[in-house]
């Protein structure tokens, strides 16, 4: 008897460990300064089935097949932008030479700074027919490429209050969920009638794809910066120009005049930037 209560016991946890783990996190409005979700911004994946290609398939010499691309968007802005595919395989054998479409995507549905329901849309390449493998000799292992560019409008708020506390190493920032997160902390000095707010932004890429930020024209490694402290802009001298230099991390300090009498100040910032995210599928061509 004790030991069909110890099988059932074990069978139960196990059950409640499963369950645990197929848990899967949304994205959700930021506390304390960051914004951890396991997506964000634009993502895709290949569907599965009969002809279609996808990751760990396999495909006939001489038989057709398209690739049929699933897009959800889980940001609450809609997005635009373009996805690209190629294989790595010779055009003398057919198959996927390099194609890029046009894509557009609704929002997300949110409630109260969580998400709901991603917005989806399905991109099917080729535009015509359906491709195809012909003359390769032997079984062969083959990668498809595919990335999608867009650009990302973020906007985050917080409140700021002088002259006190001091100091505030956390601020709690609002932010949906995207491919660059925000920090920021405070510190107030003295000046006279006024005092100096110093906010210190960290901006962080996420690291759960293979995603590069740019500027909104995908030439280089930067992002469009304001930042406005109730009705006064703060100073910011490493992004003067409205422009910062990023790859995957940046720190910035800005700072602001402000009356001495306790004030709460709303905090705005926006970013804007280019996304871009490239992922790979192994599948394989059989003779």
């Amino acid at each position: 008897m004790i030991k069909i209560k110890e099988a059932i016991i074990s069978v139960f946890l196990i059950s409640i460990l499963l369950i645990l783990s197929g848990v899967e996190q949304c994205p959700t409005s930021g506390t304390g300064g960051n914004t951890q979700a396991s997506k964000y911004g634009v993502d895709f994946n290949l569907q599965q089935g009969f002809g279609k290609l996808y990751d760990g398939a396999t495909i006939p010499l001489e038989s057709t097949f398209v690739v049929d691309i699933l897009l959800e968007n889980y940001d609450s802005s809609a997005k635009t932008g373009q996805i690209c595919i190629a294989d790595d395989i010779s055009d003398a054998f057919e198959g996927i030479s390099g194609k890029c479409k046009p894509f557009s995507i609704g929002p997300a549905d949110y409630f109260k700074g969580a998400i709901q329901t991603p917005a989806s849309v399905r991109i099917i390449f080729p535009d015509a027919n359906e491709y195809k493998y012909s003359g390769i000799p032997i079984d062969t292992d083959a990668t498809l490429y595919a990335t999608i560019s867009y650009i990302q409008h973020s906007v985050i708020s917080g409140s700021v209050k002088t002259p006190v506390p001091e100091t505030e190493p956390s601020l709690t920032l609002s932010q949906i969920a995207s491919p660059v997160t925000v920090t920021a902390e405070k510190s107030v000095l003295g000046s006279g009638n006024d005092v100096k707010v110093n906010l210190n932004f960290g901006f962080t890429k996420q690291e759960n794809y293979n995603t590069t930020i740019t500027s909104t024209d995908f030439k280089k490694g930067a992002i469009a910066f304001s930042a406005v402290l109730g009705t006064i802009n703060l100073d910011c001298p490493d992004a003067k120009s409205g422009i910062f230099e990023f790859k995957n991390t940046k720190f910035i300090s800005c700072s602001a005049l402000l009356p001495r009498e306790q004030t709460t100040n709303p905090m705005l910032l926006t970013l804007d930037y280019g996304v871009k995210l490239s992922k790979e599928f192994a599948f394989k061509i059989k003779k």
